[in-house]
């Protein structure tokens, strides 16, 4: 008893320091409802590979310059910026890919499962497009194929050290099970069509896991809709699990679907979501299966971009709304309309939306690290989601997974660009389905999104990551990120020039 009185004599500050620490975090535990579960892999940081400097500045030379690059040529070097990376980040066996940054309310181990989830598919389109499976990346040469391969079977394995895991009801595996059908079917020929049938009996027990379970009533109602149909192309067709998806498609367009090509997506409302996941989504069904509901997915693709394709300028877009690392996916259903709804959309509308948004945002420093960044330009963690993760951010690929695979069925690539309406003159475009206007001034490019339900509100700024979500990281090490959606989606205007979300913190 003396020896712990004077112990508690000789450290009563430290321990008084102890005492507040513990204190903050039960109030914080008590009054946000945190978790006190340290996220999976909070303390394992990645460092950038070598040289990425250096190689960051070489693409943004290089892409921005159209005088003595080929658009073919710069949008290789551009898919060989991001291979690289992925390979580079790759784990030991492959199966993970651990970008640098900030991790996800998920943890780590899902991140690396996005990492490889999201790359795949531009690597897929990439290959279908009957590009070289053998690329040289900073004087190293690199086989696509056997990375991908090797990576998948182990994933897929229970037995192995690097398995992805069982899916569970509500599990971000169900997304990305989704795109790694998706890609497996893009990449048939060269990928699927290799394996021996054990293996792929392996890759089709994972992916239907993610069938049947219970899932968030918004874009995820397609995610097992894509599993099903991707694995029934590929000549694993199961009865109940078409069953299955067949009542939830109807359920999921009786319930959300608008009018004029847009989608109600909880628990938001009406964002980006419809290009670059509700729309993306339906393109890949209707391209895997042609008798899937074409009529209803042409005509909805057709009038989407028929007002969609007015936000578009050489300042990018006026964004708005969650996942705003995303953003490069934004073009994605304008470059898929000029496959199947060319008579709204041309490859040359197509490719001049596709360029100007790449071209922004790479022009201001969106791609670092052999990756994007996670924010709007480069790393904001205001505008980073808690279910966002540096491998999150390759959804932004989308619109260069379609435009290669677009590419392979009409010269995208080659065809001649032709302006925007912003190029040619002033405009307002409403639409009375969800209450959007846009507007263009040809005089300074700049494009201005009017939300109509929003026009009595007060201006919303951005909430700082503060000192407060940063004290709650490190007590509780787990991501605590400010919560923007009142600047994100109430305000009545956001602009191309988007102040709110270029402020230096």
């Amino acid at each position: 008893m003396k020896k712990l009185i004077l112990f508690i004599k000789n450290n009563r500050k430290r321990i008084l320091v102890l005492c507040i620490i513990t204190l903050i975090a039960l109030f914080i535990v008590y009054k946000y409802k945190v978790s006190t579960i340290a996220a999976d892999g909070w303390s394992n940081k990645v460092s950038a590979y070598e040289n990425s400097e250096k190689i960051d500045l070489s693409i943004k030379e290089t892409f921005l310059d159209k005088e003595n690059y080929t658009t073919s040529n710069r949008y290789e070097k551009l898919f060989k910026y991001f291979a690289y990376g992925n390979i580079k980040y790759q784990s030991p066996e492959g199966a993970f890919i651990y970008y640098p940054g900030e991790i996800s309310i998920r943890g780590r181990t899902i991140n690396g499962i996005e990492g490889f989830a999201r790359f795949f598919p531009l690597a897929a389109s990439w290959l279908s497009s009957n590009h070289s499976e053998s690329i040289v990346l900073n004087n190293e040469s690199f086989n696509i194929i056997s990375t991908l391969k090797r990576g998948l079977m182990n994933g897929t394995n229970p037995k192995h050290s690097e398995y992805w895991g069982d899916v569970k009801d509500k599990n971000q595996r169900i997304v990305e099970a989704a795109d790694i059908a998706l890609a497996l079917w893009i990449s048939k020929d060269k990928i699927w069509n290799t394996f021996t049938t054990t293996e792929k009996d392996r890759l089709v027990k994972w992916l239907n896991q993610s069938v049947n379970k219970k899932i968030v009533d918004n874009n995820w109602n397609l995610f097992p809709i894509t599993i099903v149909k991707a694995l029934e192309a590929l000549g694993y067709s199961d009865e109940t699990n078409i069953s299955y998806i067949n009542i939830l498609y109807k359920k999921y367009k009786n319930k959300h679907y608008l009018g004029e090509g847009w989608f109600d997506d909880p628990p938001k409302g009406i964002d980006y979501y419809n290009a670059w996941s509700i729309h993306y989504s339906l393109f890949w069904l209707d391209q895997i299966d042609p008798t899937f509901d074409r009529d209803f997915i042409r005509k909805s693709h057709f009038e989407f971009v028929k007002f969609y394709k007015y936000l578009f300028s050489e300042n990018g877009f006026p964004i708005m709304g969650r996942s705003v690392c995303y953003r490069l996916a934004a073009p994605a259903p304008i470059v898929t309309s000029a496959l199947i709804a060319p008579e709204e959309i041309s490859a040359g509308f197509a490719l001049r939306t596709l360029d100007l948004t790449w071209s922004h945002f790479i022009k201001n420093d969106a791609l670092q690290e052999g990756k994007l960044t996670q924010g709007y330009y480069k790393d904001d963690l205001r505008l980073l989601d808690g279910y966002s993760g540096a491998g999150s951010c390759l959804w932004s690929l989308r619109s260069l997974i379609v435009a290669f695979y677009v590419d392979k069925y009409i010269p995208l690539f080659k065809t001649q660009e032709e302006i925007l309406p912003i190029e040619t003159s002033d405009f307002k475009i409403e639409n009375k389905t969800i209450g959007w206007a846009i507007i263009g001034d040809k005089s300074n490019q700049k494009i201005s999104l009017q939300i109509e339900k929003n026009i009595n509100n007060k201006c919303y700024k951005l909430k700082d990551y503060s000192c407060n979500n940063k004290l709650r990281e490190f007590l509780l090490k787990n991501p605590s990120r400010p919560n923007n959606n009142d600047a994100l989606y109430k305000n009545y205007i956001y602009t191309t020039e988007n102040e709110l979300f270029i402020t230096k913190q």
